[in-house]
């Protein structure tokens, strides 16, 4: 099922705010992109709550996130996945790491959440849990 021009909009500015606030430090606007019980799996682990996105957030490091346009696919009218590339740019060291994002959306009264995020990092041998570097 195709999202209708309305969501397609929504869903893509909840993206692109995702990796704004990032980039701007933005930890309370990041976390509220989420759902209370939301889960994002990167590294290898679960993040799970917002306490637990704040941790992890608290302890990646900095930099660029340049995201590609998302690829939506409504589940129903209330949920849908997405699948998006990311460049992200340490801001230390200026190393750059390319990840694909399969992500799960509710819509609530206060717009499209993300329920679910998992980040897989572009590796030589295709996708894995870690960068190679």
């Amino acid at each position: 099922m195709r999202p209708t021009p309305e969501d397609q909009v929504a869903i893509t500015d909840l993206l692109a705010r995702y990796c704004l606030t990032l980039d701007l430090d933005d930890v309370d606007g990041w976390v509220a992109l989420f759902m209370p019980d939301a889960s994002y799996e990167v590294y290898g682990r679960s993040w799970d709550g917002h306490e637990g996105l704040r941790r992890m957030v608290g302890a990646a490091p900095g930099g660029l996130h340049l995201g590609g346009p998302p690829v939506i696919d409504m589940i129903d009218a209330d949920r849908a996945r997405t699948t998006r590339n990311l460049l992200f740019i340490d801001r230390s060291d200026g190393i750059s790491r390319s990840a694909v994002y399969v992500d799960e959306l509710r819509r609530t009264d206060d717009g499209w959440r993300i329920v679910h995020c998992r980040a897989r990092f572009i590796v030589a041998d295709g996708l894995s849990d870690r960068p190679e570097r």
